[in-house]
């Protein structure tokens, strides 16, 4: 089965579009959209608004972060970031996994400006350090 869903200003386009799809389709209304893929979704006059605070508030709670400050960047440009050369002590891998992992779902939902520090980040998956672990952090 697969599911579509369907949402825009209330008028005949709407209607019509849905009065089609019910020719071909099997169609349920489950009325005005607020939360979909657990991104919040706000209709106002001036356009859409989709947010992923809960989410958002869920990974700093999870990874103890609920307390952090903000930062203008997510990621700090005087500091180069480069494979574990033995200097820097490792980190628990999983747990840099699960932070990347929570991140990049938000780069999918309503962060995409997040796209470019997630990816190099990601790049140390397989051996981070405490200073990527501080990298990832400092995101959140």
């Amino acid at each position: 089965m697969d599911d579509i869903t369907l949402f825009g200003a209330t008028g005949e386009l709407k209607e019509q579009t849905i009065n089609v799809l019910k020719t071909e389709f099997k169609v349920n209304d489950m009325g005005e959209l607020n939360w979909l893929l657990g991104i919040q979704i706000t209709f106002t006059d001036d356009g859409i608004t989709v947010s992923q605070t809960t989410f958002i508030d869920q990974i700093l709670n999870r990874f103890s972060m609920e307390d952090c400050k903000p930062v203008s960047t997510p990621i700090d440009s005087n500091h180069q970031l480069k494979a574990d050369d033995g200097e820097n002590q490792r980190t628990d891998a999983t747990a840099y996994q699960q932070i990347i992992g929570s991140l990049m779902y938000l780069v999918t939902g309503t962060r995409p400006d997040l796209a470019y520090t997630i990816t190099q980040l990601s790049k140390f998956n397989s051996s981070p350090s405490t200073k990527h672990l501080m990298a990832a952090k400092r995101v959140l």
